[in-house]
């Protein structure tokens, strides 16, 4: 008769009052998000309904685990991950080409500058997915070129060298260079350019007239006459790339001495003081 009893109240109690097991509260959802973790009680079915309830903000964009619509149970763990997509434009250099074209005009052994080269740019467009303010992704859009480069054009000299007054012997009489000396010995030489504030291997004071020799071919002191300046200069520095039928022109400024930049002339060692 117990039974029978106690079976009724619980009839009666669910029907008057709708008690199912969907409106029962459950209990120990932990709520994940990007700034927050919380653990809530609730008598919300679904999980939308969870995160409305708690003010938790989300988007279309925004991942949810589980779903939205998934029903809630004890000791759930819902997840909440911001996405955010940003649109970033860059900007890359491009560079340029170098290029060296033959010049009948130019002596051979010589180069020139003919054309300064410049870089280009280059815009590119790229989206960034980031999940919890970390990258997780990112997509070239578009690419586009803005500037073009500008090749570098080195001309190259053919042009044969005419030496006048001068015998084919190693050993020639040289006319009116500075002062009546002969005997000079003409070499083939490679010649580069320097300049700037120093002292020279000889403890002087480098100016137009100095140039830089290896000892051992052409002692300091000699008088070289140089017929592409038609001047004598006087060897009184050494350099340490300076080995050989080398030589090192003192030029009063970095940009004549970037113009000569290296060159195969013939020089005539005169006399040593």
């Amino acid at each position: 008769m117990l039974k029978s009893v106690t079976f009724l109240v619980t009839t009666v109690l669910s029907c008057s009052f709708g008690t199912t097991y969907s409106n029962m509260q459950k209990d120990d959802i932990t709520i994940n998000t990007k700034n927050d973790k919380i653990t809530v009680s609730t008598f919300n079915k679904t999980v939308k309904d969870v995160l409305d309830e708690n003010n938790i903000k989300y988007d279309k964009d925004d991942i949810i685990k589980p779903s939205l619509e998934e029903v809630v149970v004890d000791n759930m763990t819902i997840e909440v991950v911001d996405i955010k997509k940003l649109i970033k434009t860059d900007y890359e250099s491009i560079g340029f080409e170098t290029k060296t074209i033959e010049d009948k005009n130019i002596l051979k052994g010589e180069t020139k500058i003919f054309k300064e080269g410049k870089e280009g740019e280059i815009k590119k467009v790229y989206e960034y997915v980031y999940e919890n303010d970390e990258i997780v992704k990112t997509t070239l859009l578009n690419e586009e070129i803005t500037k073009e480069p500008v090749d570098k054009i080195i001309k190259k000299g053919t042009k044969e060298k005419i030496v006048k007054n001068v015998t084919t012997t190693n050993t020639i009489s040289v006319k009116k260079v500075n002062s009546n000396l002969s005997n000079a010995k003409r070499l083939q030489v490679e010649s580069t350019a320097y300049a700037g504030d120093t002292i020279t291997a000889t403890g002087t004071v480098p100016k137009w007239g100095t140039i830089a020799v290896d000892p051992k071919v052409i002692p300091y002191g000699s008088r070289v006459y140089i017929p592409e300046f038609n001047k004598t200069f006087v060897a009184e520095d050494c350099g340490g790339a300076i080995k050989g039928n080398m030589i090192d022109i003192f030029m009063n400024s970095n940009k004549e001495a970037y113009n000569w930049g290296r060159r195969n002339i013939e020089i005539y060692v005169i006399s040593k003081n």
